[in-house]
């Protein structure tokens, strides 16, 4: 009967020092995911995705060149400023075609007066040419003419000059040397050696008068 009062401490000493052990316990299993989360260090929290890899910034438009603008975000007035500059656009190309179409027409114009000038150059060229043995021709007639009336009696070759044209008379004449002349027109007509010879003065360049 003496050993109840001694067993009765004991008891309530154990079944305290049980309840600290499961209070122990219990603190341990509370405390250590905190104690293991402060422990880990602030680089390794997760970032979010669009932190850790941020997408690249657009690419600047080139330059010279604006950003596009929606259509549909021009007013009415902007509207018609466009119209108007786009026929304006327009028009100046037109005028810039039928400028080209006159330039190329005014060069193959020219070009088929150059090419008409030099034909009718040539032309002339041969006109000339022609010309110059015709006069030749004409020199050595009347040269021989004058060989031939030089030699004929005055009053035969009178006769025959009355009814020459004036103008081979006058070519004959003027070859002719003075000598032989003079007779001849004496042996003319009155009224035809007095004009013969007054043409003939007006041929002659008249003498410069020494002061």
């Amino acid at each position: 009967m003496r050993l109840a009062p001694r067993l009765l401490p004991t008891l309530i000493g154990a079944a305290a020092l049980l309840f600290c052990a499961k209070i122990v316990d219990v603190w341990f299993a509370i405390g250590a995911p905190v104690a293991s989360a402060q422990a880990q260090p602030a680089a390794e929290t997760p970032k979010p995705s669009h932190v850790a890899a941020a997408e690249p910034a657009p690419a600047p438009p080139p330059a010279g060149k604006r950003a596009g603008r929606d259509p549909m975000s021009f007013s009415p007035q902007e509207i018609e400023i466009l119209q108007s500059l786009a026929q304006r656009r327009d028009d100046l190309d037109k005028r810039a075609a039928e400028i080209d179409r006159h330039e190329a027409l005014l060069q193959a114009t020219e070009q088929r007066i150059d090419e008409k000038i030099a034909r009718l150059q040539q032309m002339e060229g041969k006109i000339n040419d022609a010309f110059k043995k015709e006069d030749q021709k004409d020199e050595a007639k009347i040269k021989s003419l004058v060989k031939i009336y030089e030699t004929m009696k005055p009053k035969e070759a009178a006769r025959i000059f009355e009814q020459l044209d004036q103008p081979v008379l006058l070519d004959v004449l003027e070859q002719m040397k003075e000598m032989k002349t003079a007779p001849i027109l004496a042996a003319m007509d009155p009224a035809k050696a007095k004009a013969v010879t007054l043409a003939l003065a007006a041929r002659q360049p008249s003498p410069e008068v020494k002061q």
